[in-house]
């Protein structure tokens, strides 16, 4: 006897040390009373069938109920499907069973979570679309039955809203919205599916003061305007051992009576999950590029028309780029050919104002040039009739030549000028064939190249039969320039050399100094630009053109000399008969 006693009273010790209390969350859609009311029979019957654990109900809404689960104050959950996948996706949930309807005699339906759009039944918004503007309530933007599927339903449609409608949440109980459409506070209400037929079964409103937008053909006898969705859930919490979630279940699934609430298997998941990514409200979802995408979806023909406008504008600008581009590059060539006009001309200025000076310097000149040399003839004359053999005559016989000379330079400077001076009986003629082979020796003894720093060698290749028909000192003033270019650039060697071919004849003069840089030899024959510190950039100007007036040719390139130096290489060509002889008036007034 006294056996017995211990063993009952030990298995009592052991049943006691594993009980405890287990608290059951239950999502409070009608309030607090109404939850507690109708979901304690169930509390009562685990109670009584598992009397060593003890069961308690906790009503919630929907944030309490995330938080109770975040801060582990409950162990058992009953809510929704949409709920249970939000909380599942942070916090591990077993999904026990699934409730069936209460609202079918064999409760065969899963399928009974759906929201309604109620309106007045005297109301006069009779289509979706007529909520614009209108003061539409509903439970919570986190509700399920209260919300998400009318929001689901009315954006199907064309809606937004959130931007349409002037949206009023209330919070649970859900009771208070069919309040305030009946009291005409709200325009329209979305709430739970089955919602207005519990509660004109308890006798609190008239079901037929109401009417549905968006009404569909249910499975079950309550008026809906989505499509259904599977009912609540019954769910454990990783605390929760196998053993109690397992009898637990078990209780569940055989009701002690009749009038227990019907539950089954657990009910899938994916129609919920489907749903909350449509409305960006799964928590695996980023939700801003869900909203991107559902907006862009709901905008589809207004991102078209966007996207066909910046096209269009992306091509005008593109044509007016092109164009003004096109227009630039024409503005600059037009200004480039100004500039270069621009510097034409005022280099034709400044040759024109030089060849003035010129004309008036040989004017000015040729009288005392004359003098000279009517007073050197003059004294030969007395010199020659006193005494024939006196020596100031060969002096005096170079004075009149080089005052002849000068006024030869001073006919070509007329003729650089471009004065043609007039024929007259007093004009004789300036033509002379000058033989090459005496010609160079002479210059160069007249320019002192002998004596030149550094020192220079000259190599002469001329026949003597080759003449050029030019006017007298033309080729020495050429010739005479172009050396000293040469021995002021730092010539060691000079070569010159004349051939005669059949249509005229070829000067070459070759130094190796170095020669000129590209940009000299683009431009050769510009005039006031030079290197040299003390020039005035006319030398090869002048001598072009007076090369020119004979129709002969200058150019110059930067050949390799024949010492292996590189070296500036100037060839003249005159032709066989100039097409005109040049004449100048030989008078004392100049």
């Amino acid at each position: 006897m006294n056996f017995r006693v211990l063993a009952i009273m030990l298995w009592l010790c052991v049943s006691t040390a594993d009980a405890r209390d287990w608290t059951i969350g239950v999502l409070a859609l009608r309030g607090d009373a109404q939850a507690q009311a109708h979901w304690q029979p169930l509390v009562d019957s685990l109670n009584q069938q598992l009397p060593e654990q003890h069961f308690q109900l906790l009503p919630l809404d929907l944030s309490a109920m995330k938080s109770a689960v975040e801060q582990n104050q409950i162990d058992f959950l009953l809510t929704n499907p949409a709920q249970y996948v939000q909380i599942d996706n942070h916090y591990p949930l077993r999904w026990l069973v699934s409730l069936r309807s209460s609202h079918e005699p064999d409760g065969t339906s899963r399928n009974v979570i759906g929201s309604v759009i109620l309106v007045r039944a005297d109301s006069d918004i009779h289509s979706p679309q007529a909520l614009v503007g209108k003061r539409v309530g509903a439970v919570s933007p986190e509700a399920f039955g209260g919300y998400l599927l009318g929001y689901k339903a009315l954006r199907d449609v064309g809606l937004q809203p959130e931007q349409d409608f002037k949206l009023h949440f209330t919070g649970f109980p859900v009771d208070a919205l069919i309040y305030l459409l009946r009291d005409r506070a709200i325009s329209a209400a979305i709430v739970p599916t089955c919602l207005l037929e519990d509660m004109q079964a308890e006798g609190l409103v008239h079901a037929s003061d109401f009417r549905p937008l968006l009404a569909k053909q249910p499975a079950i006898p309550c008026i809906t305007s989505t499509e259904l969705y599977p009912n609540w859930s019954f769910a454990a919490l990783a605390q929760v051992p196998d053993q109690l979630a397992d009898n637990v279940t078990r209780i569940l699934l055989n009701p002690a009576n009749s009038q227990a609430p019907q539950w089954g298997a657990p009910s899938s998941t994916s129609q919920v999950e489907s749903l909350l990514r449509a409305v960006n409200q799964h928590p695996q979802q980023p939700h801003f590029w869900q909203q991107v995408l559902d907006w862009a979806q709901q905008h589809r023909l207004l991102i078209a028309v966007i996207t066909l406008v910046l096209l269009l504008l992306g091509a005008n600008h593109i044509w007016v780029a092109f164009l003004v581009r096109r227009r630039s590059r024409q503005l600059e060539q037009l200004h480039q050919q100004l500039r270069i006009r621009e510097s034409a001309l005022e280099q034709a200025q400044r040759l024109s104002i030089l060849g003035e000076m010129a004309s008036g310097f040989a004017h000015e000149l040729n009288q005392p040039l004359s003098a000279i040399q009517h007073y050197a003839d003059g004294c030969a004359i007395r010199l020659q009739r006193e005494q024939a053999g006196h020596p100031l005559l060969p002096i005096l016989a170079q004075i009149s030549q080089q005052a002849q000379r000068g006024a030869d330079t001073i006919a070509n400077l007329r003729l650089w000028a471009g004065k043609t001076p007039a024929q007259s009986p007093a004009t004789q003629s300036i033509t002379a064939n000058q033989p090459l082979h005496e010609l160079l020796p002479h210059l160069w003894q007249l320019l002192g190249a002998e004596q030149h720093q550094p020192p220079c060698q000259l190599h002469t290749d001329i026949q003597p039969h080759i003449k050029l028909k030019l006017p007298p000192t033309l080729l020495d003033q050429v010739l005479c320039n172009l050396i000293t270019n040469s021995l002021q650039a730092g010539a060691r060697q000079l070569w010159f050399s004349a051939h005669q071919q059949a249509d005229g004849t070829i000067l070459t003069l070759q130094d190796d100094a170095g020669g000129l840089t590209a940009e000299q030899l683009s431009q050769p024959f510009t005039p006031f630009r030079s290197t040299k510190r003390d020039g005035l950039g006319l030398g090869l100007v002048i001598c072009q053109r007076l090369i020119s007036s004979q129709g002969g040719n200058l150019s110059l390139r930067n050949p390799i000399a024949p010492n292996g130096n590189i070296g500036l290489q100037v060839t003249l060509t005159f032709p066989l008969n100039p097409s005109k002889e040049l004449t100048f008036v030989s008078d004392s007034s100049g």
